[in-house]
């Protein structure tokens, strides 16, 4: 039993509106999972320690295996300096009380001043 999960750059509707990661199913296997758990998160890499680090997290719970999940924004302070964030989703799937082990990906680099 799987499903796949595509994580999208982070993205804003606006010039100068909020920074969003998404994420959504693109398709299952048949038979499809009982449920699944999608995590997205928006994530920034810190010049401090050169670690990603989680700004905002939507996480889907226990639901069908479909749809699209959007994280809240991220308010940008537009400065002059440029920042680096990526999406990053995590999925699992459970089939008859059984789960899998999380599958993680990360998308490309976003540089924008946010």
């Amino acid at each position: 039993m799987w499903c796949t999960f595509l994580g999208e750059k982070p993205f804003q509707v606006t010039h100068n509106g909020p920074l969003f990661a998404q994420g959504h199913y693109t398709g299952c296997s048949t038979p499809a999972p009982n449920k699944c758990r999608a995590q997205v998160d928006l994530q920034r890499l810190e010049a401090y320690d050169g670690h990603w680090h989680a700004v905002k997290h939507k996480d889907s719970g226990w639901t069908k295996c479909s749809g699209r999940f959007t994280t809240p924004g991220l308010k940008c302070v537009h400065d002059g300096h440029k920042e680096t964030y990526n999406t990053q989703v995590t999925l699992q799937v459970e089939y008859r009380g059984r789960f899998s082990e999380p599958g993680i990906a990360d998308t490309h680099n976003t540089v924008i001043d946010c």
